[in-house]
Order: C-alpha cells, then sequence, then structure tokens
C-alpha cells in the first residue's frame, strides 16, 4: 500500500508497497526536493501530483542517496529537475542496475517507460548544503552500502534520510566496504548530536522517531558489523581456511536473532566481501 506522511512542516515522506521503499519531499516557498524519487509508474505519478499541488512549477531537485536501481526510478517524472548525487554515483555497473530494474518490474508486472539511468547535473565529493530558501539541506558521504551513499541532513527540521542505512528490516547490507560502514554509522552518531536528528527516514521500512530508537538501530549495525569483522580478522589469525570461516560466520546475529535462510544469500555476501576486506589489510 502506498502511503503518504508528513514527517515535519513541509517535510513529507512516500512510502512504497515495493519492499517498504521510502522518498521525501521537502518543500520551501521558493524551491522543493525529492530524496530517492521511487517506485512503480502509479506511486511516481501520485507523487508527481502530490507535489505539483504543494507548487511544483517552483525549481527543482531529485537527490539520490545511492545508485540503486529502486532509489533512482523517479527521474524521468520529474524531467526540469536538477539531479544531485555523490561524486562516484556513476561509477556503478549501470547495466547490472537496468537489469535489476528490468527483473523487478518484470515480477510485479509494471509497465514502466523506457528508462535511462541518470546522469547527475550536481555532485560533491565530502558535503554539500544545498540552500531551498528557508530550508537548509546538507549532504554528506557515507559510503558502506555502496561508495556513492549519502546522507540527508534537514537542518531545522531534526530529519536525516538515511538512504539504506538504519533500516527497521534490514540488516546492514554491504556492497562496498565494512570499514567504511562502520565509519558511516559512526558519523551518524555525530550528526545527530551536531543537528539535533530527532527522525531518521531509512531507504527502507518505518523511519526511526525519537534519539532513542535511532541510538538503538546504530548500535544493533555496529554489533552486527563489528561482530563479523572481528571473528573474520581472529579467525585470520588462527589460520583458519575461508571455507571454515563461511561457516562459522553464517551463525552470527542481528539483534540477538539468527539471519534466516531467506536473507542467508544476502548474510552470506556480507562475510565474503569482509573476508577479502579483512584479509586485505592484514
Amino acid at each position: 500500500m502506498f502511503e503518504v506522511m508528513t514527517l515535519e512542516e513541509d517535510v513529507y515522506l512516500f512510502q512504497s508497497s515495493y519492499f517498504h521503499l521510502n522518498s521525501g519531499l521537502v518543500k520551501d516557498e521558493e524551491k522543493w526536493a525529492i530524496i530517492d524519487p521511487a517506485f512503480s509508474p502509479a506511486e511516481l505519478e501520485r507523487i508527481r501530483d502530490f507535489v505539483e499541488e504543494k507548487g511544483g512549477e517552483k525549481e527543482g531537485f531529485l537527490i539520490y542517496t545511492h545508485s540503486d536501481f529502486d532509489h533512482i526510478t523517479g527521474t524521468p517524472y520529474f524531467p526540469q529537475a536538477k539531479k544531485i548525487a555523490q561524486s562516484t554515483f556513476e561509477d556503478c555497473s549501470q547495466d547490472q542496475q537496468l537489469a535489476y530494474l528490468k527483473e523487478a518490474d518484470e515480477a510485479h508486472e509494471l509497465d514502466r517507460p523506457e528508462f535511462v539511468f541518470p546522469s547527475p547535473d550536481i555532485t560533491f565529493d565530502k558535503e554539500l548544503k544545498l540552500d531551498l530558501n528557508k530550508e537548509k539541506l546538507s549532504l554528506f558521504s557515507a559510503p558502506g552500502h555502496t561508495r556513492d551513499s549519502l546522507f540527508v541532513i534537514v537542518k531545522d527540521k531534526g530529519v536525516m534520510f538515511s538512504g539504506d542505512t538504519l533500516s527497521s528490516i534490514e540488516f546492514p547490507l554491504i556492497f562496498h566496504s565494512g570499514f567504511k560502514y562502520m565509519e558511516s554509522l559512526k558519523m551518524a552518531e555525530c550528526l545527530i548530536d551536531r543537528y539535533d536528528i530527532r527522525c531518521v527516514v531509512p531507504g527502507h521500512g518505518s523511519p526511526a522517531r525519537d534519539k532513542k530508537e535511532i541510538l538503538k538501530r546504530i548500535k544493533n549495525d555496529q554489533e552486527y558489523l563489528n561482530n563479523l569483522m572481528g571473528q573474520v580478522e581472529e579467525f585470520f589469525y588462527l589460520g583458519l581456511a575461508t571455507m571454515e570461516i563461511k561457516s562459522v560466520l553464517r551463525e552470527v546475529r542481528y539483534q540477538g536473532d539468527y539471519i534466516g535462510e531467506e536473507m542467508m544469500p544476502i548474510h552470506e555476501k556480507n562475510i565474503e566481501l569482509v573476508i577479502q576486506e579483512v584479509g586485505d589489510n592484514l
């Protein structure tokens, strides 16, 4: 079910029926910005209509928290908007992302117009400030899930959009670097304190609506990664073979629970990446 929620005045959340995927809207008297425009054609038409009702003729921006296919599908629905991403956005496997999109559309029987992977108009390396007039946004590079992952902070509203980090329904998915992921979680702690963040919107799942829940999610993700990476390093020093390490680490838990067979393939990919990454740093 597609849902529209008001997070704060002039800050809105759209949640897709596709894996509880979240898109955000921040509007001002002069400009607006959509974070991760997604997902289905029908849902994107509703987002476009909502933006137009709120003054869509104003200057607009599309902010991509990262280059995964499901976070960028709304691009054609806002052709005049300027596209913003971290500087490594286009370094991903674009053909692979387009293939994933085609597969998802076929599985959900979605009739989508031809989609072209977007090319950003504005990129940044570490940090970018976006002035919508009254509303001020700050974007921070937050690699880990992907190389180009970023956080978006709505400074005066205490809201942070965290991309595919700090989800209520996913353990950390490492497509780039476990070490960088840990650094980004530490940065999230600092940003939450610095900007008095009271609401974190992940790419998938429900928002964390108070600091206690936000810090709990950070702690849960840190514990999972520390456990995974720490054991890999320990087993390397003990001389265990890679296959033995993989077998043992299947039992690593998240929030005290066994990962489960449905999500085990993703957990195993995390294990493989961490084994390679830790091994390269020994």
